[in-house]
Parts: C-alpha cells; sequence; structure tokens
C-alpha cells in the first residue's frame, strides 16, 4: 500500500514539474514574441523617417496585438528636426500556473 502511494505522489509532482515547465517555456516564447515586434517597430519608424501618421498606426497596431507602446521624439540638431525617438514596448510575462503576471518592458531607440 505505501508503494502505491509513494508512485502516485511522484506521479503528481512529475506532472507538476511538467505544468511549471510548460509555463516558463510558453513566457519565454512570449518573450521572443516582444522582442521582435519590437525590433519590427523600430524599423518601420526608422524606413518612414519618423513620420507622425506611421508611429500612431504601430501603437493602434501594438494596442490590438495586446502590447503598450510608447514613442517619444526627441531633437538633437539646431533646426529642430527628429533624430531619434525612444520606443518603449509594455507585454506582460505570464506563467499562469503558478499565477504569475508582471510587467516587462523592452526599450529601443530608432535612429
Amino acid at each position: 500500500m505505501g508503494q502505491i502511494m509513494k508512485t502516485y505522489l511522484g506521479l503528481f509532482f512529475l506532472l507538476i514539474t511538467g505544468m511549471v515547465g510548460i509555463g516558463v517555456v510558453t513566457a519565454g516564447i512570449q518573450s521572443a514574441a516582444a522582442r521582435n515586434y519590437h525590433s519590427d517597430v523600430i524599423s518601420e519608424i526608422e524606413c518612414s523617417n519618423f513620420n507622425a501618421s506611421v508611429v500612431a498606426a504601430c501603437q493602434n497596431q501594438a494596442e490590438e496585438e495586446g502590447y503598450g507602446l510608447e514613442v517619444k521624439m526627441m531633437s538633437y540638431d539646431p533646426q529642430g528636426h527628429t533624430r531619434v525617438a525612444e520606443v518603449i514596448l509594455h507585454y506582460e510575462y505570464a506563467i499562469p500556473v503558478l499565477n504569475l503576471v508582471t510587467d516587462h518592458q523592452v526599450r529601443g531607440f530608432a535612429k
């Protein structure tokens, strides 16, 4: 009888470990997807030469995808032209099995 309890307990812990492992891998995949999306947004802003309508479209698309996107325009030349934009992407890092949800962000600059 004791051997049966140990076997089921071992299977239970193995199941819990597997579920946590799947949650961690899923969160890592979501984090990689957010980083890729962030780099795509930076490329799009750079290719548009910091066009305001493109920035607004990127922010709307990010909201539809479930991200938060901040774009801070900065001017570093005497004429006041925008040369650099700080792009901050907010996303949720979630491991549902552990009921862990935190807000992470990816920062970068479009030049």
